[in-house]
Order: structure tokens, then C-alpha cells, then sequence
């Protein structure tokens, strides 16, 4: 009797073993690396947005180049956050082409690493546009060589630190009093989303957030470097939740800022610590996501170059830039972890397509929009800014540092050439 039962239990227990495995082994496709590094330049340098001519002048915190790859079984996907004004494409590409270069094969495609940026005005001119004056290029070449360096190993880093992680997220309408649309009252997508990868002992690997607002606490009478309000966010996120804490930039464009009071770093702290908590309070009740699947796709654009201003700017050298038979080249990217979806934009669009970029992606739980994602190209703005600039305050502003009227229709069919048919899913 005994040694019949004897016989039966290895069967049992093997059965309960390749459950146990699979359930693990489920669990466990997700891997995640995480780091970062200051990217704050040893040198003075010319400091991006407001007024020319304004130069560094020490630093009151770090601006950084953080990334986190995550991958499954079958692919792998690296999102890069620099605080900069924007990183224009050119740019991206070589950070790309670099972090090829150092991986030399493996899983992780250059062409799925998306990088994005802060559009911190505290941090240094990496575009061109605001050195000593309007026609001359405020670029430190040797600071973008250092740039592109140590974001590039920054994704290495990243690799080399795989480990199993689980997946939660939250999202939820901050109704934040601080934030405003300056040339469209009202009009805001105020969605924040936050997702954090957690390794086998429970601590973070990494947590992005994702919210729209422009980091212009700081005025143009500051000279020190600095993230602005998402230092403050840094630094809260990092003692309440450890490991790597990226800042997602969202749809920012027509015109969405903080109210800037005295303009003061102790402010722009207190919006980063407000910011900090409403995303740790979300993540109280954030959902566990069970299938963590990658998925990824990508298109380049060519938007026609209408604005006179930066071709004469290009002409010149200031914006070093090449020209495709009147268009600017640019990229847009979708993909999705364990679902939770996101989409780019290169520029700083009007929360009417960051709303209407989450339509086309079925208006899901959780959506991450990553504004100045690949690319930054000015504000991206609706049509009517431009043929009825008088009904929308600052348009006569923003439309000067616009591509053109048709970069936002543009976008948006591109966008919905490459986002899954929801209805099929």
C-alpha cells in the first residue's frame, strides 16, 4: 500500500513542480535595469530658453541622463530622460548609433532606445538657439559629445543591471492649482500616470511619472544650473521610493505652465515635493500587471518647414539642422509594457492631441504621453493659432517657434498609422 502510494506522489508533486515553474517563469519574463548619471556640464556653458547671452553660473542640483530597459523573452525597449530643453533628433540618433556601438548586438534594438527630455530652461543649450546672440549658435560641442556619452552608457549601465521585476501602475486627473493653460484656459490633459518596477525583495528598480507641465519655475534671471521643479521631484521620489525615479514630460504645448510666483528654487521644490506625493499616493493602490508583454513600433516623419524664422536660423548655422526637400525628418513611437501604452511626440504639442492621441490608443486605463519624445521641435499647434492667432493669448509668441500649421495634422496621421486598431484587441 505504502509503496503504491509512493509510486503515485512523484507524478503529483512533479505536476505541482511545472505549475510552480511556469507560474514563476510567467512572473519572472520581466527584467529590468536601471541607471543614471549628472550630465551637468564642468564648464560654463550657455543656459537653453529666455533671453541670449545667459551663461551658467555654478549648479543648485544636477541635471541627469537617466534610462531603463525592460525586456521579455523575445525583445527589449530602453526609455532615456535627460534634463534639457529638448533634444533634437539628430541627437538622438547618435545616442542611438553610440549605445549600438557599446552593446554590439544582443537583444536590445538601437532603434527601440526612446529618449525624451524634461524642457528644464535651467539646463544647458543643447539645441542652439540661445548663445551669445540671436544669430550665433550657443551649442558647446564638447558638452554634446559628453551628453551623448554618457546617456548612451547610461543604457548600458541599464542593461548590465538586468533582474527579474514585477509591474504596477496608477493613473489618475491631477487637478493641480499650480498648473494653467496660458493661451487656452481649461484646456489641460492633466492625467498622471506612474509605474514602478519592483525586483524580487520588494524594492523599486525604477518609477516613471508621467505629467504635463512646463519646468519654468526658474526665470530668466537665474544662471544656475538646475531641473527646475523636477529636482524637487527627483528628490522626494528618491527618499520615499529609492532606485532610478524618471520624470516623463507630457503634452506641454498652447501653452501650459506653472504659476511662478517669486520664481524662487525654494518653489519650484515645494511643486516637485506636491508632485512626488500625489505620485506615491497613487501608488498605494496601483494594479499588479499580471501578462507583462513588450510590444513596439515606429515611423519616420517628414513635416514641411514653414516657418521662415528657423530656416534663416539654419541658413546661418544656428540650428544645425539638414533639410529634406523642404521637411524636417523627424519620429514618432508607440509601445506598450504589459499594456500600459505610450506614444511620442516631438515637440511641445497642445493638450487637444494629447487627448487625442489617447482616443486612438482606445482611451485605456493607463497611457503615458511623452511630450519632446525623440525630437524637439517647437510647439506643435493647433491650425487655427495660425489663422486666427488673435483668439488664442501668446499665439503671436508660439507660433514663431512652430514648424508650421500642418506639424500637428501631420503628427497625428502618422500616429495613427502606427497605433493598433484598438478595436481589434
Amino acid at each position: 500500500m505504502r509503496a503504491n502510494q509512493f509510486m503515485v506522489m512523484p507524478p503529483i508533486l512533479l505536476l505541482v513542480l511545472l505549475i510552480f515553474v511556469y507560474v514563476c517563469d510567467a512572473n519572472a519574463a520581466l527584467r529590468v535595469g536601471a541607471s543614471a548619471a549628472s550630465v551637468s556640464p564642468q564648464q560654463q556653458v550657455f543656459l537653453a530658453g529666455y533671453d541670449h547671452n545667459r551663461r551658467s553660473d555654478g549648479e543648485h542640483d544636477p541635471v541627469f541622463a537617466k534610462a531603463v530597459v525592460v525586456t521579455d523573452a523575445h525583445s527589449a525597449i530602453a526609455i532615456v530622460v535627460i534634463d534639457c530643453i529638448g533634444l533634437l533628433y539628430p541627437d538622438v540618433v547618435r545616442i542611438r548609433e553610440r549605445a549600438g556601438q557599446l552593446l554590439n548586438g544582443g537583444l536590445l534594438s538601437p532603434e527601440q532606445i526612446i529618449v525624451t527630455s524634461t524642457h528644464t530652461h535651467a539646463g544647458p543649450d543643447v539645441a542652439g538657439l540661445w548663445g551669445a546672440h540671436i544669430f550665433s549658435n550657443g551649442r558647446d560641442e564638447a558638452y554634446i559629445d559628453f551628453l551623448v556619452e554618457t546617456a548612451a552608457r547610461q543604457v548600458v549601465n541599464a542593461l548590465a543591471q538586468l533582474q527579474p521585476a514585477t509591474l504596477r501602475v496608477a493613473s489618475a486627473r491631477a487637478e493641480l492649482s499650480w498648473v494653467e493653460n496660458r493661451s487656452e484656459p481649461g484646456l489641460l490633459d492633466n492625467t498622471i500616470t506612474t509605474v514602478q518596477f519592483i525586483n524580487p525583495t520588494g524594492r523599486s528598480i525604477a518609477t516613471l511619472t508621467n505629467f504635463p507641465c512646463h519646468p519654468t519655475v526658474l526665470g530668466p534671471e537665474n544662471h544656475l544650473l538646475s531641473s527646475d521643479y523636477v529636482g524637487g521631484f527627483y528628490q522626494a521620489m528618491d527618499q520615499r521610493h529609492g532606485g532610478a525615479n524618471l520624470f516623463l514630460q507630457g503634452a506641454i504645448g498652447g501653452w501650459v505652465q506653472p504659476l511662478q510666483g517669486d520664481r524662487s528654487f525654494t518653489l519650484a521644490t515645494d511643486y516637485g515635493e506636491l508632485l512626488a506625493q500625489i505620485s506615491t499616493a497613487l501608488l498605494l493602490e496601483a494594479e499588479s500587471i499580471r501578462t507583462p508583454a513588450l510590444e513596439f513600433t515606429a515611423a519616420t516623419l517628414d513635416l514641411p518647414l514653414e516657418n521662415f524664422g528657423f530656416k534663416l536660423l539654419m541658413f546661418l548655422g544656428v540650428l544645425d539642422r539638414e533639410i529634406f526637400a523642404g521637411h524636417l525628418r523627424t519620429e514618432v513611437a508607440w509601445f506598450s509594457i504589459g499594456g500600459i501604452q505610450f506614444a511620442t511626440h516631438p515637440g511641445e504639442t497642445s493638450p487637444a492631441y494629447s487627448l487625442a492621441t489617447r482616443e486612438l490608443m482606445g482611451n485605456p486605463d493607463h497611457s503615458v504621453i511623452l511630450g519632446l519624445g525623440l525630437d524637439a521641435l517647437g510647439y506643435i499647434l493647433k491650425p487655427e493659432y495660425f489663422e486666427t492667432p488673435e483668439e488664442f493669448p501668446h499665439a503671436e509668441y508660439l507660433t514663431t517657434v512652430s514648424v508650421g500649421p500642418h506639424s500637428a495634422p501631420e503628427l497625428m496621421a502618422a500616429l495613427a498609422k502606427i497605433i493598433p486598431d484598438q478595436s481589434n484587441l
